[in-house]
């Protein structure tokens, strides 16, 4: 199931945390964080039959989809908005803003994110499909 796969990879990215954890590689916690809440975004967009192209069209779908339906808790949409310009950051090579504080907070909320989202997961797919399948497709 392409739901699980991209739960799977969510799991995948957490674990690549640990490591660099390990080897104190920070800015690489941040950005592994961003593509595992990414990940498990995109498992919840394939329960409700949407696609996106572009991060943008992500963030704009996942708030209008499930936030402003009250599906989705508003603190964690904001922490995702958060990551995603941190990580920015870090595909800029701007690394000097990212220590182990930073990247300890990320990291444990970052597995509040998937906790949360994965419970969400689970209650939406126990619905009746006609109740929550939007069909949208956006190209931004």
């Amino acid at each position: 199931m392409i739901i699980d796969a991209w739960i799977s990879k969510s799991k995948r990215h957490l674990e690549i945390c640990e490591l660099y954890f390990n080897m104190e590689d920070y800015p690489f916690i941040i950005n592994s964080c961003f593509l595992a809440m990414y990940s498990v975004i995109k498992a919840l967009f394939v329960l409700k039959n949407i696609e996106c192209k572009t991060l943008e069209g992500l963030i704009y779908l996942l708030k209008i989809n499930y936030v402003d339906e009250d599906l989705f808790d508003k603190n964690l949409f904001k922490f995702f908005c958060n990551i995603k310009e941190l990580n920015s950051e870090f595909l800029q090579i701007n690394w000097d803003i990212f220590d182990e504080k930073i990247a300890m907070e990320t990291f444990n909320n970052t597995k509040i994110f998937i906790d949360y989202s994965k419970d969400l997961l689970n209650d939406l797919s126990k619905m009746e499909p006609r109740k929550f399948i939007s069909g949208q497709i956006i190209n931004f």
